[in-house]
């Protein structure tokens, strides 16, 4: 496979695994293994998952594993293939964060998750990690692209264009704001969250492959808040957690509109990358 799809299909590979997480929590799988890891509550001294709830929770061990595989695949071709010193870097880094985060999955089912706060401290952790190996693998990827071929305002609109669909929807489903926070709210939830992130990090990413810092400082704060929005919906009760969700969506929604506006006033001519490295 083509290095730079593999690096796109492991970013998506990732998404998916930290989607798959979301609804093992909300759905309550999380410790139907009977607290054991990496083992399970079924078939084959506990290999294998006993029932559906417990199979929730084996089922996202398994997509966990096998975006691990994709991250180390990543790391080796982008290494052995020839590819810019910040993609390789990008790519070692985030398989350095894959055992790091593999811990503190384990600590969300071993009895160590009572001693770090398993309700706070460990989820918000093992939610931030997955997301920053996820920034990592798109920048990775959009770096890859942009290597090879050119970067124009345009493309960079588009981006930010989907990032701007996808705030009215984020509002909507603001938890317990509209609707119950259940599984399905909370996969569509994250999943446009994730949507979101990806192309406001498209928005900075490219932005600074064209010299527009102001773009890209809007896109990288946006994408941060994005995260701080989907950290924040897995804690938040009450009217004081609903307010902070719906302001960090007015704020990014202001930074990503501030964006798209001053990409619009460029056109669409392309441009060559000044900032690319080998």
């Amino acid at each position: 496979m083509d290095t730079r799809r593999l690096l796109l299909v492991t970013a998506v590979t990732t998404a998916i695994t930290a989607l798959v997480g979301v609804i093992t929590a909300t759905s309550g799988a999380g410790l139907t293994c009977e607290a054991r890891w990496p083992l399970c509550d079924g078939a084959v001294f506990g290999l294998f998952p006993a029932n559906f709830m417990s199979f929730i929770e084996w089922f996202h061990r398994l997509v966990a594993m096998i975006t691990g595989f994709f991250i180390i695949g990543s790391a080796v071709a982008t290494w052995r293939g020839g590819e810019s010193r910040r993609v390789r870097f990008a790519t070692l880094a985030a398989l350095l964060l894959t055992p790091l985060q593999v811990v503190f999955g384990a600590f969300t089912v071993l009895v160590y998750e009572f001693v770090f706060g398993y309700s706070v401290l460990v989820l918000t952790i093992h939610f931030g990690l997955a997301s920053l190996i996820l920034g990592l693998l798109v920048a990775a990827t959009v770096w890859a692209y942009a290597d090879v071929s050119s970067v124009s305002p345009t493309g960079i609109q588009r981006a930010g264009t989907i990032a701007l669909l996808g705030f009215p929807i984020m509002v909507v489903l603001t938890p317990r704001l509209f609707f119950a926070f259940g599984e399905i709210i909370q996969f569509t939830y994250y999943a446009i969250g994730f949507a979101m992130f990806s192309s406001l990090a498209i928005v900075a990413l490219l932005g600074r492959e064209l010299g527009l810092r102001d773009v890209s400082i809007a896109g990288a704060a946006a994408a941060i808040l994005v995260i701080a929005e989907l950290i924040v919906a897995r804690q938040a009760f009450g009217d004081a957690g609903q307010l902070l969700i719906v302001g960090l969506s007015i704020a990014t929604f202001v930074l990503t509109l501030g964006a798209v506006w001053r990409l619009r006033s460029l056109g669409g001519m392309p441009r060559t990358s000044p900032l690319s490295s080998d």
